[in-house]
């Protein structure tokens, strides 16, 4: 453990206006629903001070089906306390177990961490923002190849594909379409109700880049789905979505194509890259588009027009597919297109700097410009990532961060400056691609540079950075003002960004509405 001068992240809580633990204002009453990877039960910052009993009141997980409740979950501790050893816990539910990445699980398991930032009780001078919050957990069972089009070994689930036999492969997948994620929000949210909890806050520290960015994914329309229903019910409730760290990525591009002058960019990646890349191409226009895709200027390339998947191959060898979708979700278009660099023959790769680049045009047939805007897919590991040039910072926000009534959480680093906000460089910025202002999304920022959580496995906490950190914040600070406004019913989600953040004046596609101090607010409520 550090040697440090002050509390773990105590200057991130007094930026943030967290009253002290004398206050009384601790989350008490609220139930905070964390849907990731890997929780660790037995860890201290999990248990009643008081008692040494679980603070989770529910954990489900997905993978083997299995609901722990509070009394399972203290049998557990018992007996890793009686024996001295987490193997019986571990039997039952391993935090470290499915989980998600190609590289295994990380040293402070995500979930373990989260839950942490956002709740965890006072322990060895750490605390979380809401210690009392009841914790509601679901181990999400969906690892990377049940949303990527890939098997469990990461080759291509394209690569058998006959095309004679099936002209449109239905093999596609979408992170944002997941059913895994849709019913754990279910879940939570019927656990609450059990509960009859004061409040309700779900947080979301996952996601991924591809897709419309539209709000009409099957799991962005359930996170407005249940605020929707929460306005008509006793239950106020707010989901918090980290906004993604693919602000220095370039994976993102934008422009218009204009009738008569075709929009070019080109998709790069590396010949050491052993993983599947994917981009995603959204349009809108009123006449599908033309595209056609290159490897090099001499190259004839491929026309992806509508209708069948298209086969993408060199010299005789399959190296992806693609496919074409006009009014995928009207008035929207989609392009997908898949390649496997390992596949890709040697004499393409360039001789000196091992990367290969495809030329995307896009040419509007109409009479009418059209607005494009294409997104690489979430790839994890330095050395796997393909960009794109030219690339745009701007409209970087995960997939899941379009859900009309969520909280999206950028982040910002609170280390250097007090007065404003510093940029946390990797943070994904706004706005919302197709929105008609810039600020249609509840974007705010929070702390998201070097933050401490629990370590899973061990009695001891880890460092991690990120917007799921300043999403799990973000999220206990919710926590705080639903227990001293639980009198007040059916609150939009439009009204609790105004409560995260009470002196907002501008919106910026970096810092949203700006940094989430709830001093103001909690002293007014307080009277």
């Amino acid at each position: 453990m550090a040697n440090r001068a002050q509390p773990f992240n105590a200057s991130a809580l007094q930026q943030m206006g967290v009253p002290p633990l004398d206050s009384g204002i601790d989350g008490r009453g609220i139930v905070i629903g964390v849907i990731d990877y890997g929780f660790d039960i037995l860890h201290p910052c999990f248990r009643y001070t008081a008692t040494g009993q679980t603070r989770f009141r529910y954990l489900w997980d997905q993978n083997t089906g299995r609901e722990f409740d509070a009394r399972d979950v203290d049998r557990l501790i018992a007996a890793s306390d009686r024996t001295g050893s987490r193997d019986a816990a571990d039997a039952e539910y391993d935090p470290h177990a499915n989980y998600f990445g190609r590289y295994g699980v990380q040293s402070g398991a995500h979930g373990t961490v989260m839950a942490a930032i956002a709740a965890a009780s006072p322990v060895a001078g750490f605390r979380g923002v809401a210690p009392a919050a009841d914790l509601i957990a679901v181990q999400l069972g969906l690892l990377d190849h049940h949303w990527r089009e890939e098997d469990e070994n990461g080759l291509p689930t394209w690569r058998h594909w006959r095309p004679e036999m099936e002209p449109v492969w239905n093999g596609w997948r979408s992170y944002d379409e997941a059913a895994q994620i849709v019913s754990a929000l279910e879940y939570i949210y019927a656990r609450a109700v059990h509960l009859n909890a004061r409040g309700l806050v779900v947080n979301l520290s996952i996601g991924a880049y591809a897709g419309a960015h539209d709000g009409r994914s099957r799991v962005e329309q359930a996170i407005s789905d249940l605020t929707d229903r929460c306005l008509q019910s006793d239950l106020p409730c707010a989901v918090v979505v980290g906004a993604g760290n693919a602000g220095l990525e370039e994976g993102h591009f934008g422009g218009k194509a204009e009738p008569g002058r075709p929009l070019s960019f080109a998709w790069r990646m590396h010949r050491d890259d052993p993983t599947q890349n994917k981009l995603e191409i959204w349009y809108r226009s009123e006449t599908p588009l033309e595209i056609s895709v290159s490897p090099h200027p001499g190259h004839p390339g491929w026309s992806i027009s509508p209708g069948r998947t298209h086969t993408i191959e060199l010299c005789g060898t399959r190296i992806g597919i693609a496919d074409h979708v006009p009014f995928a979700r009207s008035p929207l278009s989609r392009i997908r297109i898949a390649v496997h660099p390992p596949y890709v023959p040697d004499h393409f790769w360039h001789e000196y700097s091992g990367e290969l680049s495809l030329e995307i045009n896009c040419s509007a047939t109409g009479s009418c410009p059209a607005d494009i805007h294409a997104w690489v897919e979430r790839d994890d590991g330095l050395a796997n990532r393909s960009t794109l040039y030219p690339a745009y910072a701007e409209s970087t926000l995960a997939s899941l961060a379009a859900a009309e009534g969520a909280i999206i959480a950028a982040g910002y680093d609170h280390h250097r400056t007090a007065a404003n906000p510093d940029p946390f460089p990797a943070s994904s910025l706004g706005p919302l691609p197709w929105a008609v202002t810039k600020d249609a999304a509840n974007l705010i920022c929070a702390p998201a540079h070097r933050i401490w959580g629990a370590r899973s496995k061990t009695a001891g906490f880890v460092e991690t950075s990120g917007t799921s950190a300043a999403a799990a914040l973000t999220s206990g600070a919710m926590a705080l003002l639903m227990q001293c406004l639980a009198s007040r019913r059916g609150l939009e989600p439009q009204r609790w960004t105004d409560l995260l953040v009470p002196r907002r004046d501008t919106w910026s596609p970096r810092f949203g509405f700006g940094p989430v101090n709830i001093a103001d607010t909690l002293k007014e409520v307080r009277g």
